[in-house]
């Protein structure tokens, strides 16, 4: 597959960024990539697209594939520009540790820079960013994308870092939150010819109604003192199982009491199962609630935690989607 000129350049970041994982977040990324005059005229929706075409080739073909393709498709007259972006992305408190210096001599000696050009360029991008932090981006306005592990999907950013927005993840799961009691978490299986093959057989329904309800039992109901089960619905048209959950001083955030001591608020919280491609997802999202606050029916939390679910995944891009 031939890249333009641009998806190339950002398809080593790309894959530079998946190799230190998990010590260059999705936000430096984008940062980096923008900083770069290469894409200038680049609007929110050209990035989207291309970003969103490489993690499709990234999951098909790997990071090596990836590399490989950008590299064929990079001009010589590009190279340092696009070791310039590796290079960035790797700083961090005025400085490239040394951990990350020796993978930049990998990409330095693949990519065919010079030690003398290469030891340059890195002084430069250490003094270019030596002042700016992280938080300095406005994750909202920018509209950061986070990007999976598997290259499976990418997702806008939906937590900002002036109001305590954090992201956790692995290789299986991101979690985005804040000081304000914002919880949203993709958790993603892929899927083996096993159970490709049981779901054929006995139908996606009952698979996903099996799957999310051990997902419940192992990781909600086993863990959580006094959480419960409160609802559950097979949505046929949207191909989806949906639990509702009551988890009782769960929630990720806390309040002070009369004493002085911290405790954790009660919440709701709804998972949504889905299949995409070859992965299983679990979506789901919390409402907290105070033991004295009046809550609304079942009815109406269900709704409210369903809606809030379906408008988060409107915001993810699966790798094999158009």
């Amino acid at each position: 597959m031939q890249l333009r000129v641009e998806e190339s350049v950002a398809a080593v970041a790309l894959v530079a960024a998946e190799a230190n994982y998990p010590d260059v977040s999705a936000d430096i990324l984008i940062s980096r990539i923008w900083d770069s005059e290469i894409f200038a005229e680049y609007s929110e929706d050209d990035m989207s697209a291309t970003l969103q075409k490489l993690a499709g080739i990234l999951a098909k073909d790997g990071l090596g594939g990836l590399f490989n393709t950008a590299c064929e498709s990079l001009p010589n007259e590009l190279v340092l520009d696009t070791f310039t972006i590796t290079a960035a992305m790797f700083v961090a408190e005025g400085e490239v540790s040394q951990k990350h210096r020796a993978f930049l001599k990998e990409f330095q000696e693949v990519l065919g820079v010079g030690d003398k050009e290469a030891k340059a360029i890195i002084e430069d991008v250490i003094a270019g960013y030596s002042e700016l932090k992280l938080e300095d981006y406005d994750i909202e306005t920018d509209e950061a994308l986070y990007f999976s592990a598997l290259g499976n999907f990418v997702v806008s950013i939906p937590v900002e870092r002036q109001r305590g927005g954090k992201i956790e993840d692995d290789k299986s799961f991101v979690a985005f939150s804040d000081d304000f009691g914002v919880l949203l978490k993709i958790d993603y299986f892929p899927l083996s010819g096993d159970v490709k093959k049981l779901i054929e057989s006995a139908g996606e329904w009952a698979y996903l109604t099996l799957f999310l309800n051990k997902f419940i039992d192992d990781t909600v109901l086993a863990k959580f003192a006094n959480s419960q089960l409160l609802y559950s619905e097979y949505l046929e048209e949207e191909n989806a199982y949906f639990v509702v959950t009551d988890l009782p001083g769960s929630a990720n955030v806390s309040v002070p009491q009369n004493d002085g001591q911290l405790t954790l608020m009660d919440a709701y919280r709804g998972f949504m199962a889905l299949i995409v491609d070859d992965f299983c997802y679990t979506v789901s999202c919390q409402r907290i609630y105070e033991k004295q606050e009046e809550l609304g029916s079942i009815e109406s939390e269900v709704e409210n935690l369903m809606n809030k679910i379906f408008d988060f995944i409107q915001t993810i891009q699966f790798s094999g989607e158009k």
